[in-house]
């Protein structure tokens, strides 16, 4: 009830308008919005360069129950300089999404910072984002000496690993953490029992099963960030992620209201918006589809005269922490064997990634918003004509060009009228190549007819955004690459990365007829599952050991319903055949 209540606020007040907007155009108290705030689970903060990093996300209310609101969540990794190591879009389902990042040869032994936010909790002045220690030794390049303080220095230290058989579970009076046995050979099957002792701890949980590093950490806390935008509200994507920006005239530099501007994510399945933009000359696209292309295209609609009027400014979303205080690793010199072996482990693993590969799920396909309403002309079906005009004059019957160059103009036609005329003729139809709306008409009359596919033609009135159209003409190229010229102020091209994909993490099978038995085999992580919905009472799960001898730790952490964090731990060991 009360996404909906939001959600009827901002379309009565009309400020859908920008993923960020000033408040004094916010029409009520932001205060009566509800806050929320983003959670991370980790498989480890320390990280060797070559391993994968793994991390769950939890997006939560006050109550530390799961917050619906949001629909997409961001996280990302930065330096102590702020720059950014690796940024991620994630699609939240059941309140939760998780992702993973492969820690590059190439990123320097230190300190970074994991973050993780949605765009509605930058509104909080203290929780702004989570924020979480991530320790980075790159053994592949000599580390450079420490010139700061001491007080700056984090210091990793060998250290002895607890004795699992003094290291039981937690919390025994929520969950449970049994194993077949104690002790495992190299590749035997193991069977954890996890049992809900007290049945009301129901909720979304993240299982990790690791080795243990035999190392410590000495830190100081991660100072608070203060948020000083306090000036700015940021909207919750409810619907899905929001492309904003803002309309200004070049006579006055003035924000223009009415002004309709279109956005394409290209691809077999582009997806197609047009948005208006209100009375501060904002507008925004609300993107709930999934997509894999990188790059997108936003257009001012109008003829090439009027459009070159106005500058288009696309909004910028990024989060800046702002610099931190340096601070250096230092090892400990009795770490050298250790970090060997688990290097040369490593290099090992990666040399088999292509075995050993994850599975990713695809994106659902995307349907034209005009699914399969008209008439489709396959051209392969026809004689081919040099020219698209000529090849709406003799192939596509229900639509026509009209005029020659810079006039010319696209009409669709009514084979059921004497004369032919569609109605609305006075209005242009919507004109689409590729998914890119067609505002240059000679972009697609000029282009070489062999080299499309078909013409889909809808001659009937078509709403569509903002706008009615006469028809729809959709053209699809064979190698479905068009994209319109950048024209500088109002056709500009957004860096949009997709959001991360689903995976389904590989899991060795060490049967008697595995196909696995002859590929090496050094994972210290043995299992990451992210999304354990304990609906039951109790379950079972079971994985593989590796060729790594030492002490695991079972660790299954998360959100009960009631807004209870629970982790639960257990060990044991592999020691070898």
């Amino acid at each position: 009830m009360i996404k909906k209540t939001i959600f009827l606020v901002f379309i009565l007040f009309g400020y859908l308008a920008a993923a960020q907007i000033p408040k004094t155009e916010v029409a009520v108290d932001t205060k009566i919005f509800p806050k929320e705030n983003v959670q991370l689970s980790i498989n480890s903060n320390l990280l060797l360069a070559g391993e994968l990093h793994q991390y769950k996300a939890y997006n939560l209310n006050t109550s530390n129950r799961k917050s619906t609101l949001s629909t997409v969540l961001y996280v990302s990794m930065r330096n102590e300089n702020d720059s950014v190591v690796f940024s991620h879009k994630l699609k939240l389902k059941n309140g939760t999404a998780n992702g993973d990042f492969f820690i590059p040869s190439s990123l320097k032994t230190g300190v970074y910072r994991l973050m993780g936010y949605t765009n509605f909790s930058r509104n909080n002045s203290q929780d702004a984002f989570v924020e979480k220690s991530i320790y980075v030794i790159n053994s592949f390049v000599k580390s450079e000496k420490i010139s700061g303080k001491q007080i700056d220095t984090v210091f990793v230290k060998k250290e002895s690993v607890p004795n699992p058989q003094q290291s039981l579970n937690s919390q025994l009076d929520k969950f449970l953490i049994t194993t077949d046995k104690s002790s495992y050979g190299f590749r035997e099957k193991v069977v954890i029992n996890i049992e809900n002792t007290t049945g009301s701890n129901r909720g979304n949980y993240v299982l990790s099963v690791r080795k243990i590093n035999p190392v410590e950490i000495s830190d100081s806390p991660t100072k608070e960030f203060n948020n000083k935008s306090s000036e700015i509200f940021y909207i919750p994507e409810i619907r899905g992620e929001i492309i904003s920006g803002v309309v200004f005239s070049k006579t006055d530099n003035r924000p223009v209201p009415n002004k309709e501007v279109s956005l394409t994510i290209p691809g077999k399945d582009y997806i197609f918006k047009i948005a208006k933009t209100n009375s501060n000359g904002r507008f925004f696209f609300s993107i709930p589809e999934g997509y894999n292309a990188e790059k997108s295209i936003v257009q001012l609609n109008g003829t090439p005269a009027n459009v070159a009027n106005f500058n288009l400014v696309l909004s910028q979303n990024n989060f800046n922490l702002g610099e931190s205080e340096t601070s250096f690793l230092k090892l400990d010199p009795e770490m050298k064997e250790w970090l060997q072996e688990r290097s040369v482990q490593m290099q090992i693993e990666n040399a088999y990634y292509d075995t050993k590969k994850d599975s990713i799920l695809k994106n659902e396909t995307n349907v034209p918003f005009y699914s399969n309403l008209g008439t489709l002309f396959l051209l392969d079906d026809y004689t081919h004509f040099p020219t698209v005009k000529e090849t709406f004059v003799e192939v596509v019957t229900l639509a026509a060009i009209r005029g020659s160059g810079s006039d010319s103009r696209f009409v669709v036609n009514n084979e059921y009228d004497p004369n032919g005329t569609a109605k609305f003729n006075d209005i242009p139809p919507l004109v689409l190549m590729d998914g890119m709306q067609i505002l240059n008409n000679e972009d697609l009359i000029n282009y070489n007819a062999r080299e499309i596919e078909s013409i889909r033609v809808i001659n009937k009135p078509y709403r569509y955004g903002p706008k009615i159209f006469s028809g729809i003409i959709a053209v699809e190229t064979k190698k479905g690459d068009f994209t319109p010229a950048k024209k500088e102020g109002y056709i500009e091209e957004l860096n949009l990365p997709p959001a991360v994909k689903t995976k389904k993490y590989f899991r060795p099978d060490y049967s008697e007829k595995s196909v696995n038995a002859r590929i090496p085999d050094y994972r210290v992580q043995l299992l990451w599952q992210p999304d354990i919905d304990f609906s039951k009472d109790a379950t079972s799960i079971s994985f593989y050991t590796s060729d790594v001898t030492g002490i695991f730790e079972i660790l299954m952490e998360g959100y009960s319903e009631d807004g209870m964090f629970i982790t639960t731990k257990n060990y044991f060991i592999v020691a070898g055949n």
